[in-house]
């Protein structure tokens, strides 16, 4: 074949391409964020830490997402999404697309999506969070009865007039049950006028079908330039997962019987965010949990209180720089929540660029 017929075939070829991808779209997006950070009594000797890492809000992440125009209101749409390290490169959470990965259809009637996705509990209170998930574990931590993001997943999501539903379902894959490792996860909420209010359940079941529970109600109110949160977060744990992800990395923790002794969760927060300015804001938050037989142990009790908050200024649309401080204390059997002392305070500062 000489060089006149790769040249026909090429620009065939191109024409085609352009042709079958007339009615797609496929956008590179991301978020770099990283900030230097002095967090107190950071071990178990009680050493003060000062550290380059990722940012106080915003996990810093790149992904592709697109849509395709199907015709009747129709859409294909799908999302990938990695979170790194921006001081090391390094992955987060061991998979290229660990923090979203699914495909779906939308329509006037909602979304149908399948594959690695936020749960509806953690859709929810993201939403109602004055922090809008933060992302240092010691402004983050009362996500983590949400799960987060889970695997295998199916999600319907729908927005009627002012009121969103959505129900996301997982599948265990395990023979012969159709519960063990699967689990389900509801939010309703309504928006009217100023006020956002609504509520969501879910449970997770492990591969010996013992169950995690959470539940949560809470309302937000937008005052002009300053919107008020209000929340709260239940749970009833059977699996140890959430004493698992609490619980400091750096200590060596002795757990009882989660089954016969199911950890429960009373967690209220509020906050609020300020625009004081179209370039200064203002994001702070208060979350107090009550727990009871913590790490398996009937009768453990404790407590944890948390403050956080975040001044942040925008150089412009795609550039913020911030300061973040977060404060924790501990009581009773949370302890292990963390590596040294019963309180620690966190102070950073930082900049991040959205693309």
């Amino acid at each position: 074949m000489n060089r006149k017929h790769w040249v026909v075939l090429a620009m065939l070829g191109t024409g085609l391409t352009g042709s079958a991808m007339a009615q797609s779209s496929v956008t590179l997006y991301g978020i770099v964020d990283q900030s230097v950070r002095f967090t107190t009594n950071s071990n178990a000797q009680n050493a003060n830490q000062i550290q380059l890492t990722n940012g106080a809000i915003t996990n810093s992440r790149w992904g592709l997402k697109g849509s395709e125009d199907l015709g009747g209101g129709l859409s294909t749409i799908f999302d990938l999404e990695s979170g790194f390290e921006p001081q090391n490169g390094q992955l987060d959470g061991g998979a290229l697309f660990s923090r979203y990965a699914y495909v779906g259809i939308s329509s006037p009637y909602g979304t149908l999506t399948m594959g690695r996705q936020g749960t509806e509990a953690f859709n929810f209170t993201g939403d109602f969070d004055p922090l809008t998930v933060a992302n240092y574990a010691d402004n983050s931590w009362p996500f983590f009865m949400t799960v987060g993001r889970i695997s295998n997943a199916i999600t319907y999501a729908g927005l009627f007039d002012g009121l969103h539903i959505g129900v996301t379902g997982t599948l265990g894959g395990q023979a012969g049950s159709f519960s063990t490792g699967s689990s389900i996860s509801m939010r309703l909420s309504y928006d009217i006028g100023p006020l956002s209010f609504g509520g969501t359940y879910q449970d997770v079941r492990d591969l010996k079908n013992n169950s995690q529970r959470m539940w949560g109600a809470a309302a937000k109110y937008r005052f002009a330039n300053l919107t008020a949160f209000v929340g709260y977060l239940g749970g009833s744990d059977a699996t140890g997962n959430v004493d698992a992800a609490l619980n400091d990395s750096s200590r060596n923790v002795e757990t009882g019987d989660f089954t016969m002794n199911r950890r429960r969760d009373a967690m209220f927060y509020g906050g609020v965010q300020w625009q004081f300015t179209p370039a200064l804001a203002l994001y702070s938050g208060v979350y107090y949990d009550k727990m009871g037989n913590v790490n398996g142990f009937a009768g453990n009790s404790g407590s944890r209180i948390t403050g956080a908050g975040v001044l942040e200024y925008s150089l412009s649309k795609a550039t913020q720089i911030y300061s973040a401080a977060d404060f924790n204390r501990v009581t009773g059997g949370a302890y292990t929540e963390l590596p040294g002392r019963d309180n620690q305070l966190g102070l950073s500062v930082g900049m991040r660029h959205s693309f």
